[in-house]
């Protein structure tokens, strides 16, 4: 009898595990930085015009709870001031946005759109500290810990990250 026990599973194993930890070990490389940056900035842009859909918006806010996660984390430090400026800044855009009910794309004033500016860049500069697998973490950690508060996580296709980069 398993007395209601789990039947153990077999953990997966890489063929090369060397590999493998060299590659979650090495620092991104700026192709890799511009692929997760392209979209994000295209996002920014389209909020800075006011024309942003809510996809958009929530993939710029989502950029920044990671700059936070990545903060707290210890692995680049010191950037907690300037982060939590850009997310009252997109709790201030999402708050007009969603006003009438239904998102409605809404006009920035200078100082939220500094402190989003400056979050943006901030986060290129953490993300040249990170290796693969830190990121890797970071970003697992941050979709765990907020599906298990009552959040909805979106995947995004690689085609909408195309749409948005363009």
């Amino acid at each position: 009898m398993t007395h209601g026990r789990k039947k153990p599973r077999m953990a997966r194993i890489s063929a090369n595990p060397l590999m493998l930890a060299l590659m979650r070990a090495t620092r991104l490389t700026e192709s890799e930085i511009a692929e997760v940056m392209n979209p994000v900035r295209a996002c920014l842009k389209a909020v800075r015009e006011g024309v942003a859909t809510q996809l958009q918006f929530e993939v710029l806010q989502s950029t920044m709870v990671i700059a936070q996660a990545i903060e707290h984390s210890a692995i680049v430090r010191g950037l907690a001031d300037h982060i939590a400026s850009a997310l009252q800044a997109c709790a201030a855009i999402e708050a007009r946005a969603l006003a009438s009910g239904a998102w409605r794309p809404t006009e920035l004033d200078f100082s939220e759109l500094d402190a989003l500016d400056d979050a943006v860049d901030l986060h290129n500069f953490q993300l040249q500290q990170l290796s693969a697998g830190e990121l890797q973490r970071i970003v697992a950690q941050t979709m765990a810990r907020t599906a298990s508060s009552g959040g909805n996580v979106v995947r995004i296709s690689e085609t909408d990250l195309a749409l948005m980069a363009a």
